[in-house]
């Protein structure tokens, strides 16, 4: 039989996996949108920083290096879903805020997150969700420690 840390190590890798699919095909369905989960990701965070994000501020909130966002963001620019527009009192630095194409496929995003939350609640009975609620919470706090305080 299986130890606890081959089970809990599959179980978390396929749950992963499987949620970011499920994410992927849902955001077909919601709108048929040629577009990656991290650059959906990526529209999100940008939303959520007001849509007047510089790529530093962008990268910190992702925690991901500049270079991986400036790639991120041409390319988004390319297909339409985001505008870089310069700062009014200096020209050489600017913010990305999303078109209204970028805020279209966010809210298809936003809705498939609040489908996603209420249909996984509907499985479980209030005592069942204060212990999910309790073990994820322990999961994210462990993987936050570690990203803030790696080995």
């Amino acid at each position: 039989m299986a130890s606890f840390e081959e089970s809990l190590n599959d179980l978390l890798v396929d749950t992963f996996n499987t949620i970011l699919k499920y994410e992927e095909q849902s955001l077909k369905a919601i709108a048929d949108i040629p577009i990656t989960i991290g650059e959906a990701h990526l529209l999100e965070c940008i939303a959520r920083l007001n849509n007047e994000a510089t790529v530093s501020q962008i990268a910190a909130q992702m925690q991901l290096a500049m270079p991986t966002i400036t790639i991120a963001v041409k390319k988004l620019e390319s297909k339409g879903y985001v505008v870089k527009v310069p700062w009014e009192d200096d020209g050489r630095r600017s913010y990305v805020r999303l078109t209204a194409s970028g805020e279209v496929i966010n809210r298809a995003h936003t809705i498939f997150h609040h489908r996603m939350v209420r249909n996984i609640a509907d499985q479980f009975n209030e005592p069942e969700k204060e212990i999910l609620l309790r073990a994820v919470t322990k999961l994210s706090d462990f993987f936050a420690h570690q990203i803030r305080n790696p080995k």
